[in-house]
């Protein structure tokens, strides 16, 4: 777990009660049913029918690996696995449900005419068991049943690109011994996976085990039969306790606590959602995460949602979590390496739209167009923008090992950058025809998505190797790089595209967010910024879930805290599902992962080497409390606002990085430390020199109290909002 200071928070269960998700009823929609996971496999319970619940089991790693060449989306797509359904005998006449966060688990009744059947459900955090435990009444008693689903990417439902010959994975089989209920699905490009479940009866109670174990060579029904052989209802108590005890030291590495009721709980099921999606360990998120549901995107996408689904890692002091992105992008380096044309590849990487765990997703951009190339071959800024994300867990923890490992890798990718790169006779570097991702005829030379992740790659460059051999070449880019193409409306798409239409993606304003390149502490650059975020937004037909949250944390940036959250609210209301999950056809993880990034970013920002403490609070925002949020420069920092005035900042460094900051103090600055010096700067900024592990509290005058907890709701009605009523 990250590092944190003990939390002020005294009493979490009843904190996290008030963020719980409940439902009056479930409903047949995958998208209003509730879920567990422990990072590697999940369950997502709903109605299937009238008079039965639908049990729908996934696991990350379940995915083909075909290796006729084929598109990825077919060839190693990810796989459904089956479903069990769950029947009592009588008539539902009523069903109820609770996430429980702090616990990490489920609960819910069914009441029939034959009686009643409590139930509860959890994936186990220490091994990859599912456990749905009933206890019935009267006369009821629940019946499970095991649908396999045919092994096959589900992206056939939905497109007409089928691959010629693509065809479904051989006929699963099922089998029973000691006990133990088997599915195994055969896979074409060898191995399989296997589904076991057992169920333990004891008094009234009855227990389901259900574990999915997969293997790409060999079998997976011994590994499977080894692990449902390792709970039984004799010892699952104990292992319940095992679970609970890994959330209850996952939630207090932070703290926030804010008057939006339905906000907070929001951020909250959003915490919950990346540790039941990922952990150390553990392979990325794709998608979907551990929750199978049909989609046209079976895949990993790497031209924005992967780079927002491990957004709000960082500040939540969750860096555990987001291991898995740097080891998946480790892992693939020669194929990175491949995606690269030819001509390139000698010290160049790339990556494509979309692709497997493998990251292999060929690029096709030369100095001179290649017509054949497809648009998402044509994307040639996608893994900068995902270095990025490495970058960021660098910088959140300063750990010298992650930056030697990003050096090279980065320096890679924008090596292809220099190898594309021409001058005309303006006597600037030029960058040939790339996409611009998401823009309907998004094709463009000097292209705004590309050049702000080239200036942004040159930059950090030269700041983490400044005496590279190839630091003069990174000057002369920053130096001599076209400016970004804009006109009357603001940025443009490219120099040859200009931005006339509804456009979902912010490919375009990169610069402004995430890099903060082009940032609101540029007073040249703020009309550019408005008149540009203004425009995009001006028109609405194809806008999505991440369109608001891209926008809220540009507003946030401003410190325009209440446009940003009537941002967030837009996108709650209209796209945000009872359950917290977003769907575009199929299931879009990042949108909402992103908008608790978004939530972040009202009460904390650190970018372009400064901290900004409750930057962008709505004046309605009366109190807000948050604990051990991390930063650049690997601080954790907490603060408390009362009355709409900070009250005091406590930071420790956790790397002994210099410190400057803006603590929103207004009146006399005190301080918990007689021999730290405080250095005044502009714009209400300071800077301090703290050693590592070092703690200081900053605190206005008067305040003597620096304990933190929950505050108050300004609407207590949307209290336990999420699920379904």
């Amino acid at each position: 777990m990250a590092n944190a200071q003990n939390s002020s928070v005294q009493d979490w269960a009843s904190f996290l009660s008030r963020n719980d998700m409940v439902y009056d009823t479930l409903t047949t929609r995958w998208e209003d049913g509730v879920f567990t996971g422990n990072g590697s496999i999940g369950a997502m319970l709903y109605m299937a029918d009238e008079n039965s619940f639908r049990l729908e089991k996934g696991r990350t790693d379940v995915t083909d690996h075909r290796r006729e060449k084929i598109s990825h989306l077919y060839g190693k797509a990810r796989l459904p696995i089956g479903h069990f359904m769950i029947s009592p005998i009588g008539k539902i006449l009523k069903n109820s449900a609770r996430l429980h966060l702090w616990d990490a688990e489920a609960t819910g009744e069914l009441i029939t005419t034959k009686g009643s059947i409590k139930w509860r459900t959890l994936t186990l955090s220490q091994s990859d068991i599912i456990v749905f435990e009933t206890e019935s009444s009267g006369n009821e008693k629940p019946n499970f049943r095991f649908v396999p689903e045919e092994s096959v990417s589900s992206r056939v439902k939905y497109m007409s690109d089928v691959p010629e010959g693509y065809g479904p994975n051989p006929p699963f089989k099922l089998f029973e011994r000691k006990n133990i209920s088997f599915c195994r699905q055969p896979l074409l490009a060898g191995g399989d996976y296997t589904t076991a479940w057992k169920t333990n009866v004891s008094d009234k109670k009855e227990f389901l085990f259900i574990t999915v174990q997969i293997e790409k060579q060999g079998s997976s029904v011994s590994k499977a039969e080894k692990q449902i052989n390792t709970v039984s209802e004799k010892n699952i108590a104990g292992k319940i306790v095992q679970h609970c005890n890994w959330w209850h030291r996952f939630y207090p590495e932070s703290f926030i606590s804010i008057p939006d009721a339905r906000m907070e709980s929001f951020y909250w099921i959003q915490q919950y959602k990346m540790a039941s999606a990922t952990r150390e360990g553990k392979i990325p998120i794709d998608l979907m995460g551990p929750w199978y549901r049909y989609t046209p995107w079976p895949a990993y996408w790497f031209n924005l949602n992967m780079q927002l689904i491990y957004s709000p890692m960082y500040a939540a002091n969750r860096l555990s979590l987001a291991k898995g992105l740097l080891q998946m992008i480790d892992a693939a380096q020669n194929n990175l390496v491949l995606n690269v044309p030819e001509p390139y590849r000698h010290n160049t990487m790339a990556l494509g739209r979309s692709g497997g765990l493998d990251m292999y997703s060929p690029v096709k951009v030369f100095k001179e167009r290649d017509p054949s190339a497809t648009d998402a071959q044509l994307e040639l800024g996608n893994l900068t923008w995902l270095l990025h994300n490495y970058w960021l867990h660098y910088r959140y923890t300063m750990d010298p090992q992650i930056k030697k490992q990003l050096i090279p890798l980065l320096k890679q990718s924008i090596n292809y950058y220099l190898q594309l790169v021409y001058k005309e006779n303006d006597g600037k570097w030029h960058l040939p025809y790339s996409y611009s991702p998401e823009y309907p005829g998004g094709v463009t030379r000097d292209c705004n998505y590309d050049l702000s992740l080239l200036r942004w790659g040159c930059q950090t460059l030269l700041d983490l190797a400044p005496v590279d051999p190839l630091s003069s070449k990174w000057k002369d880019i920053l130096k001599n790089l076209i400016d970004y193409p804009q006109d009357e409306t603001g940025l443009r798409i490219g120099r040859d595209v200009a931005f006339n239409q509804s456009h979902r993606h912010y490919s375009h304003l990169l610069m402004i967010y995430p890099l903060y390149t082009m940032n609101w502490d540029q007073p040249e650059n703020r009309a550019l910024i408005l008149k540009s975020l203004n425009h995009w937004h001006s028109f609405k037909g194809v806008l999505q879930g991440y369109s608001f949250t891209g926008g809220a944390s540009i507003y946030a940036t401003m410190g325009e805290g209440q446009k940003a959250v009537d941002y967030l609210n837009q996108l709650l209301d209209r796209y945000v599902k009872s359950n917290t999950m977003y769907l575009e056809t199929g299931p879009v993880i990042e949108t909402p992962l992103a908008a608790a990034a978004s939530i972040q970013d009202l009460l904390l920002q650190s970018w372009s080497g400064k901290i900004r403490v409750f930057p962008a609070i709505p004046d309605i925002w009366k109190d807000v409390a948050f604990e051990n949020l991390r930063t650049e420069g690997a601080f954790l920092i907490s603060a408390s606002r009362k009355d709409g005035e900070t009250q005091w900042v406590r930071i420790k460094s956790l790397a002994g990085q210099p410190c400057i900051i803006n603590t929103g103090i207004k009146s006399i600055l005190k301080t918990s430390s007689a021999t730290t010096v405080i250095e005044p700067l502009e714009n209400g900024f300071i800077r301090l020199h703290l050693k590592k592990n070092q703690e200081i509290i900053l605190f206005k005058e008067g305040i003597t109290h620096f304990k933190l907890r929950p505050v108050s709701c300004n609407n207590i009605n949307q209290l336990h909002f999420w699920g379904k009523k």
